[in-house]
């Protein structure tokens, strides 16, 4: 059953000088500018966040190189903080540090699980970034902040720069030509916005 809707799709709004503005053009120049802004609503269960986040390391390259590098990361604090760099070295200290990623990459998913929002997300992109709001929880990500944009075969995947991201279903899309433009869109103002 699909309880996901689409409600402001497509919504034409006034350009905001200074909010966005094309390659090229002056602040002043860019006034007749029309932008679309995009709203998807859209619930996730925990099952469906983390089989997200196994597709998404699937299917994005980049994705997959942020977490591994978050990874070796805390495969790296495993050895320092046991006193690995103290001493020579050697198969222990390699071992700290594979336990470490491997902590790292199991603990992830489970966190992940346990963590998860299950409400009602409401997720809209405009040229200043994406907001979204859960029930009482409300946050802006700048478009800088957008590392990855990929459309997988059943889901959008937008990660931050810190490795956190948005799963995005395809059932909150009215058509595969929804989806193609709201990517389409975000790719743009990420472009443009970097």
């Amino acid at each position: 059953m699909r309880d996901e809707t689409v409600h402001e799709w497509g919504t034409r709004r006034p350009f905001v000088p200074g909010a966005f503005r094309r390659r090229g053009t002056s602040r002043g120049q860019a006034c007749c500018y029309y932008f679309v802004i995009m709203t998807i609503e859209y619930a996730l269960t925990r099952t469906e966040v983390v089989r997200s986040f196994y597709r998404s390391l699937e299917a994005s390259s980049q994705y997959l190189r942020t977490i591994s590098i978050y990874a070796l990361g805390t495969g790296l604090v495993a050895v320092i903080v046991s006193g690995g760099l103290s001493r020579p070295l050697g198969g222990s200290t390699a071992a700290k540090f594979l336990s470490g990623m491997l902590f790292y990459m199991l603990f992830l998913p489970i966190m992940l699980f346990l963590r998860a929002k299950t409400s009602t997300r409401s997720l809209t992109i405009s040229p200043g970034g994406i907001s979204t709001k859960i029930g009482p929880l409300d946050g802006e990500v700048p478009w800088k902040a957008v590392k990855v944009i990929e459309a997988g075969d059943s889901f959008v995947l937008i990660g931050r720069t810190n490795g956190n991201a948005f799963f995005i279903p395809d059932r909150a899309f009215h058509s595969a030509g929804d989806k193609a433009q709201f990517v389409s869109q975000a790719k743009e103002w990420t472009r443009i916005q970097s």
